[in-house]
């Protein structure tokens, strides 16, 4: 298995409901649009370098089925993962870097995959930075990769969490 090599995020969690009092008026209550947590799920395909160290630790795509909030996410969009190190900005995340790159703009996440078991890794992620539809996303979750039984340098993955916006 190549171990750090890849990583799963899939992404899900809850969105928070308001906490005005039910007497108030949709004046007095605070806006909770900009900034009520969204569940996010991220479903990716990867092939992973095939050699250990490589600067681009592993490749793939977006899936159907990726969602931030109500909406669709990234579907088809490319997927480069490198060591963290190369990057400032997602370095304190994790052990690798993830750029999702998508029609409407790109996100930064920084991740650490945790002891590999069988076939499945899980881990943790942490969003760095997000621009064009992205800017100031904020968020972090967890992952589960799924290696196949019959290539180790292909997975799926699925990262879930909540992100802010």
């Amino acid at each position: 298995m190549r171990g750090a090599a890849a990583v799963v995020l899939v992404g899900l969690l809850a969105a928070a409901c308001s906490g005005a009092d039910e007497g108030a008026s949709d004046a007095d209550r605070p806006s909770t649009s900009a900034h009520s947590p969204e569940a996010v799920v991220i479903r990716t395909k990867l092939t992973v370098a095939p050699t250990a160290g490589a600067e681009v630790v592993a490749t793939g795509e977006v899936l159907e089925g990726s969602t931030l909030g109500d909406s669709p996410f990234c579907v088809g969009g490319a997927i480069k993962d490198s060591h963290a190190n190369l990057d400032p900005e997602v370095e304190p995340l994790g052990l690798l870097a993830r750029t999702i790159t998508c029609p409407d703009g790109t996100v930064k996440v920084g991740f650490t995959p945790g002891q590999a078991s069988g076939l499945k890794q899980t881990g943790t992620w942490t969003i760095a930075s997000g621009t064009g539809a992205y800017e100031g996303l904020d968020g972090s979750g967890e992952f589960e990769t799924t290696y196949d039984a019959s290539d180790d340098a292909l997975a799926r993955e699925t990262y879930t969490g909540t992100v802010t916006r």
